[in-house]
């Protein structure tokens, strides 16, 4: 099996296209979203069409569930309260109740999937040390566990009694005793200085993990999200990937 997952497309369309032509020819067995497909960007309604088309297994972000109206944006900084309402006005009805179907985590194999910590995915914890994922890895028995929410990619090896690494780079051969922990990073809004779309694909067999990054035109993006008189700061990050 292969499996390309994304996460994090945040209303950018354009970003989302460029994956999806990637994923075309790269030729998956299954694509999978893991949330936020909606939050930042000016085409949320865009996007969640898209998803619903090319995902198997769909994922909700806190963004995701916010404008469906599922939960407060009490704990949203007040740039991501400010996308939500004018996103939550935005999406058409079928595109809401798509929101509020997405599921919390899911499990395919052994591969487990969620926004954020699968132990705990609607406290929206962001994943970013260690400790955290030697924590997950303690409760969540599945080899490959699949996450996002903080929009930087990386690949967690956990070694068994040696303990966790972060592995480098964007590529990894699967060791046989190993388990892993991947963040996807983010297609719509990266944050990790590299202005790229960003998605893993886990190649079951020929044993591979793959941080894989895609250009996309972020002017265009830029310009849509002005026009609809999203915050400036939310087009600025798109260049800065910050």
């Amino acid at each position: 099996m292969r499996f390309i997952v994304f996460s994090d497309v945040h209303g950018n369309v354009e970003a989302l296209e460029r994956v999806l032509e990637e994923a075309e020819r790269l030729r998956p067995d299954m694509i999978v979203s893991l949330g936020d497909v909606v939050g930042y960007g000016a085409n949320p309604n865009e996007c969640i069409a898209l998803v619903q088309e090319a995902a198997l297994i769909r994922i909700g972000g806190n963004h995701d569930v916010a404008a469906a109206g599922i939960i407060d944006t009490d704990t949203f900084n007040s740039t991501a309260q400010k996308a939500i309402r004018w996103t939550s006005r935005e999406i058409l009805p079928r595109h809401r109740d798509a929101l509020t179907e997405y599921d919390t985590v899911r499990r395919w194999e052994d591969c487990i999937f969620a926004h954020a910590s699968p132990c705990s995915p609607m406290d929206w914890e962001y994943v970013y040390t260690i400790a955290q994922a030697n924590a997950i890895f303690e409760k969540v028995q599945e080899r490959f566990i699949f996450i996002g929410h903080t929009h930087v990619p990386a690949i967690i090896e956990h070694c068994g009694a040696r303990g966790s690494k972060v592995v480098s780079g964007t590529f990894q051969t699967v060791a046989p005793q190993s388990r892993y922990l991947v963040n996807v990073g983010s297609i719509g809004q990266p944050r990790d200085g590299i202005a790229a779309a960003s998605f893993a694909l886990l190649d079951a067999k020929k044993g591979t993990i793959t941080i894989r990054r895609v250009p996309y035109d972020v002017r265009l993006a830029q310009e849509k999200i002005r026009n609809v008189g999203l915050p400036e700061s939310l087009a600025e990050r798109l260049a800065t990937a910050r």
